[in-house]
Formats: C-alpha cells, structure tokens, sequence
C-alpha cells in the first residue's frame, strides 16, 4: 500500500493523494484535490514552512491545517489522526 504521509531527509513532508482523501474527510469544503499528492518543506533550524507544491488555487486554510499536520509529524513524530 502506498504511503499516507513520508517525509524525506530534505525535511519534506510528502501526503499521498489517498492521504489527501483522507484529510479532506475531516475538512468541509476542502479545496484540496484528491486527485494528486501535496509536499511541504521545512526549515530545520525554526521549523518554518520554506517551500511546498500546493498550487495558488489550492491554497487556503485546509492547506495551511496540512501543513500544521505535516510539521508536526516532522519535528513531532505525531501521526495525523487521518493518517492512522
């Protein structure tokens, strides 16, 4: 089975597009498509979100929860309630 959530040493979080499907079923009216996966990059050193692939059309408070819930899983080894 394909990986939910992965992170890599590049301290990129990676949410596969069923990882997405499952995030969007806590999120109504999610404008994130399940259709692709999403990735977030982070700072090391103070843990600020420094790059991602979320497309401008797909930006807004779901994808800044995401990105909450890929930062924590990072630098918090806590595994997303949606991604259990």
């Amino acid at each position: 089975m394909q990986d939910i959530i992965r992170t890599d040493s590049y301290n990129r979080v990676f949410v596969s597009h069923i990882g997405v499907r499952l995030f969007n079923a806590t999120w109504p009216c999610s404008k994130l498509r399940d259709t692709r996966s999403y990735w977030f990059q982070f700072d090391e050193r103070n843990e600020d979100l420094i790059d991602t692939d979320i497309p401008e059309s797909d930006d807004g408070p779901e994808a800044s929860a995401l990105a909450d819930d890929c930062k924590a899983f990072l630098f918090d080894s806590i595994t997303p309630d949606w991604a259990a």
